[in-house]
């Protein structure tokens, strides 16, 4: 895998995991789960979108 495409890899994941780890832990410190659905979704989404990237860029296909 290039350079290039595993520094964005791991943004994308290391985004996710961040979004995940502040809406998840929100809702369990605070109590409050509706205001921070939206970031829970976005941590998932970004998360899939990485592991599509990912693998689709990975040097094992080519």
């Amino acid at each position: 895998m290039e350079p290039t495409v595993a520094r964005r890899c791991h943004m994308l994941f290391g985004g996710s995991l961040l979004l995940l780890t502040i809406g998840i832990g929100y809702c369990v410190i605070v109590g409050t789960c509706l205001a921070d659905f939206l970031v829970v979704i976005a941590g998932l989404v970004l998360g899939w979108i990485g592991l599509f990237y990912c693998v689709g860029s990975g040097s094992f296909w080519g």
